[in-house]
């Protein structure tokens, strides 16, 4: 990854061309007066794992219980 510095004026001249370098995995920091105003970085997908339980017997119970009318317990 390349960190690129831009001022404000080119970065809107050169719009495209510094998207691709961001889709690249580039970062471009614009300025304005040589002061640094804002950054454009590649979003970085989330990276996790997440641990799923499903207990099947308390979702039939759930369904069958008449007496709680709750939308969000009903599956079908």
């Amino acid at each position: 990854m390349y960190r690129q510095e831009i001022n404000i004026t080119s970065f809107e001249k050169y719009l495209p061309k510094m998207l691709d370098l961001v889709i690249k995995g580039d970062e471009i920091i614009i300025t304005k007066s040589n002061v640094p105003i804002a950054k454009i970085s590649p979003i970085q997908a989330p990276t996790f794992t997440a641990k799923v339980h499903f207990d099947k017997t308390h979702a039939i119970r759930t369904k069958m219980n008449v007496g709680n009318a709750a939308s969000e317990n009903w599956f079908g």
